[in-house]
């Protein structure tokens, strides 16, 4: 399946009677019922973003590999006792998660254009939603856009792969709109 047509299938999962006009989720709508209904990659997908939104608010660039699908099972939890608050909700009103991260850890600022380009397509998307999420938060845009991602997505690969030195947060920051 596509990457544009993987994303577009969330909005579909979350939102009932969504049609395909609408080309933009509003993340703070997102209830913890059309969260735990996800199936595990759009979770993933979900969650990343989220995650990514999370860490720009709390100034950290730092991911825990080790950490991130404990965290994810911690909201989850969260989830399962409030299904009709959102999931924006339920993370405002808690503490933190601990931080900063312990175990394996990837500062999603250092990432080179080269090793997010040999990396995997998954492992790619990951990234570029979990920057996703991270740059809306710096605009205090709690938006996904699905055309605007794929489009900035494809600049940046671009961008990146005539710059594989380059970061890429550079990458996005010098391509995308």
């Amino acid at each position: 399946m596509g990457k544009f047509a993987f994303a577009l299938t969330i909005v579909v999962a979350i939102i009932p009677g969504v049609g395909h006009a609408q080309m933009t989720l509003d993340m703070t709508q997102v209830t913890c019922a059309s969260y735990l209904a996800m199936s595990p990659d759009q979770g993933r997908v979900f969650s990343a973003w989220m995650s990514g939104w999370y860490n720009q608010k709390l100034g950290r660039t730092t991911v825990s590999v080790d950490n991130f699908a404990k965290y994810v099972g911690i909201v989850r939890g969260w989830c399962t006792g409030s299904p009709s608050t959102t999931v924006m909700q339920i993370l405002n009103n808690s503490d933190p998660l601990p931080g900063p991260p312990s175990g394996l850890k990837v500062d999603m600022s250092q990432i080179t254009c080269k090793q997010y380009l040999s990396s995997a397509a998954d492992r790619q998307d990951m990234i570029a939603y979990w920057l996703s999420g991270y740059f809306r938060a710096s605009r205090n845009q709690p938006t996904f856009d699905f055309q605007r991602f794929a489009d900035n997505k494809s600049a940046a690969g671009k961008y990146c792969k005539k710059r594989r030195k380059e970061t890429v947060i550079t990458a996005i920051q010098n391509s995308a709109r």
